[in-house]
């Protein structure tokens, strides 16, 4: 197997353990808001503080700008985001699943990168903590984008929900293995397999976050490859919504 090429980023993921810390993922959500940061609240919700959630935080490593953050939720400790709104079929309610939610990233020339690298630090999460599926609720049309990434309906097709649970049903429900996603990315030859599945960034730090998982958990092979186009990447992801 060969070594994986490091890279080292401009942007780091960590995961957030402090106020100041809390403060600057509210402070992103609250810039993104319809209204800018003047309407967006300065309040964590009712999911940032339950004992199943993760928050991660992406960073200049130049001068610790916060550029984007992201939350996990998993199934095994708590509840995820959709639980009253949507029955999960069989299959889906007998895996441990991680629910990624309330994607930011600040507009600029990082935007993708700080994309790409808290998702990939939400698969690597998952990899240490031997989750076996991700999920995520998304809205249309950025529903074309995941799928892209290899998301697929948890719901039959067509099935729609709201998350507020009293509105128009507006989102889908999503899944991706966590294995799958090397698979899948391996034999489509996927832009983004060389980021996730070659590359080692340094610049993710979750082990603290996974406790001894990490040292558990099984490694996907992967192959040698050249780098990704990151031009490309940008091209598709550009539409990716806040969710």
């Amino acid at each position: 197997m060969p070594t994986p090429a490091v890279h080292r980023s401009p942007i780091g993921v960590r995961v957030v353990r402090t106020d100041a810390d809390l403060r600057k993922v509210l402070a992103l959500r609250a810039a993104a808001a319809p209204g800018g940061a003047a309407a967006g609240s300065a309040e964590p919700d009712g999911f940032d503080r339950l004992p199943n959630a993760t928050l991660l935080l992406a960073e200049s490593r130049l001068d610790g700008e916060a550029l984007g953050s992201l939350r996990i939720l998993t199934s095994e400790r708590g509840p995820l985001t959709f639980e009253g709104r949507v029955a999960l079929p069989a299959a889906a309610r007998a895996e441990s699943l991680a629910e990624a939610s309330r994607l930011v990233v600040r507009r600029g020339r990082h935007a993708t990168l700080a994309r790409l690298m808290l998702w990939k630090a939400f698969h690597r999460y998952c990899l240490a903590a031997q989750i076996d599926a991700m999920l995520i609720a998304v809205r249309e049309p950025a529903d074309r984008q995941y799928a892209w990434l290899g998301f697929t309906d948890v719901l039959p097709a067509g099935v729609r929900f709201s998350p507020e649970g009293d509105g128009t049903p507006t989102h889908r429900l999503m899944r991706l293995g966590v294995f799958e996603a090397h698979e899948r990315s391996l034999r489509t030859g996927h832009p983004l397999h060389d980021f996730f599945f070659v590359e080692s960034h340094p610049d993710i730090e979750l082990l603290a976050a996974v406790g001894a998982a990490a040292t558990r958990a099984p490694r996907p092979a992967v192959r040698a490859a050249s780098l990704p186009d990151h031009a490309h990447i940008a091209a598709q992801l550009q539409e990716l919504a806040i969710v």
